[in-house]
């Protein structure tokens, strides 16, 4: 399975009998960020009746799935949120549907309807590229190769996350999964040895 991912914030408005939803998709790499954003919602819309969400991260080799009604009928709102996502093959991406009501009740199809249509809004407006998964590697080395561990770590488009300096260097890096054991030999070889790459 091919999965995507947002590159961009999209937005989106979707009204139905009054209610206004509008709805906010987001790239996220942990629960925390989908739960920072919801308080960033519901700070930013003091009016709005219901926030909600899902999300969908890949965390430990497995897909793990959440959605929130926000006091909306169980099921109305969430899971359409979420059924978008995974109808669109989204990962680490998470939407948010603020809704402001306006004086009507829709029913549980209604809303239904408007969640789905209001996440699908801020999807179709937002760029999404593919997703790859990546591995954490380890890497120290001394000074001297630092140059050259950069170069490479540029060549395969990899990520430095965190980088301590004290006798030698120490670095964590995310790398595409498929280019690991490309880049563990190029290392090798080009420091004769002296750096060993370590999986984490």
């Amino acid at each position: 399975m091919n999965y995507d991912i947002i590159a961009s914030l999209g937005k989106g408005e979707y009204r139905s009998r009054g209610s206004k939803f509008f709805s906010f998709s987001h790239s996220i790499n942990n629960i925390d960020d989908y739960k920072h954003l919801i308080s960033i919602y519901k700070t930013n819309f003091p009016e709005a009746c219901h926030v909600c969400s899902a999300y969908r991260l890949f965390i430990d080799s497995r897909i793990d799935e959440y959605a929130s009604d926000d006091g909306e009928p169980k099921g109305s709102s969430g899971q359409p949120i979420l059924n978008q996502l995974k109808s669109n093959n989204l990962i680490n991406s998470s939407i948010y549907v603020v809704r402001i009501f306006g004086g009507n009740l829709l029913g549980i199809s209604g809303l239904i309807e408007a969640y789905s249509n209001a996440a699908l809004i801020a999807i179709d407006n937002s760029k999404c590229i593919p997703w790859y998964q990546k591995r954490k590697v380890s890497l120290k080395f001394s000074y001297k190769y630092q140059g050259l561990v950069e170069s490479i770590i540029s060549e395969f488009s990899a990520e430095i996350e965190d980088k301590k300096f004290s006798e030698d260097v120490v670095m964590i890096i995310s790398i595409k999964d498929e280019y690991i054991n490309l880049f563990k030999n190029k290392i090798e070889e080009l420091s004769s040895g002296n750096i060993h790459p370590l999986l984490l």
